[in-house]
């Protein structure tokens, strides 16, 4: 397991539910904007805690499957499913979003969070497309680039974040409409987005950030990873902004 996913593992042992930016707020637009509803079957790809996916199921009516490539992550999503009292809307499953385990035209919406930029994009949307019934929809909700960014900064979060990719919404647009989907749409939302740390260490409470710390203090590796992680959004500050995809289907 790569050192983000652990910090991700750490931090939602500490009672953080929600990891990506934009919070539940613009996973619900974004949902919207995929035309979810009662009687849709929807699949959350990297669907970590099960908060999105549990959510979305009780708001909204549908039907949610969640995958994550970590088994503690679906321990952890099928708790908060029977905690919520959500077992027969929601189920979730250990899978690589490179070889989904569905039939084809399985799904009405297939939704990411801070998950494709550390994908094969090609690959992984091939796999969603195929899993995809025609004229249903994909969102997807990344960090991006506000403007291009220098190859330093591409370089240092590829070998940091251990293979991560993003582009500007931009270049996220053509490359949706070059795996074919139409009526893309792009929605900015990095002014509205404040800052990530400060929000977190709020959900988390006292209580969450004292076990943060104390677990972390027993691995100076995740210290270590966490320090170049807060160097990176403070240097680069004016490149890194947050932003959503939707596309559909033919």
């Amino acid at each position: 397991m790569g050192k983000m996913a652990e910090i991700d593992e750490v931090m939602y042992s500490c009672g953080l539910e929600i990891l990506h930016p934009g919070g539940i707020e613009k996973t619900d637009e974004m949902a919207r904007m995929c035309r979810i509803g009662k009687g849709k079957k929807v699949l959350d790809v990297g669907s970590g805690k099960g908060v999105t996916a549990c959510y979305l199921a009780q708001k909204y009516g549908c039907e949610v499957v969640g995958i994550d490539l970590s088994e503690r992550m679906v321990e952890y999503a099928k708790e908060t499913a029977k905690k919520r009292e959500l077992e027969g809307m929601v189920s979730f499953r250990t899978a690589d979003a490179h070889d989904l385990p569905f039939e084809d035209e399985s799904f009405d919406i297939v939704l990411a969070e801070c998950t494709t930029v550390l994908l094969d994009k090609k690959r992984a949307f091939s796999e969603f497309l195929q899993v995809l019934k025609p004229g249903g929809y994909i969102g997807d909700l990344e960090m991006i680039w506000k403007k291009p960014p220098p190859k330093e900064l591409v370089d240092r979060v590829y070998d940091v974040w251990e293979g991560f990719r993003t582009m500007t919404l931009e270049k996220w647009k053509e490359f949706f409409e070059e795996m074919g989907l139409v009526d893309v749409k792009t929605v900015d939302f990095s002014e509205e987005t404040p800052d990530m740390e400060k929000a977190m260490m709020k959900e988390l409470g006292l209580k969450g950030t004292i076990k943060m710390a104390c677990k972390l203090l027993l691995r100076p590796d995740l210290r270590k990873a966490m320090s170049e992680y807060r160097r990176i959004f403070e240097e680069y500050e004016e490149y890194i902004g947050y932003g959503y995809i939707v596309g559909k289907k033919k």
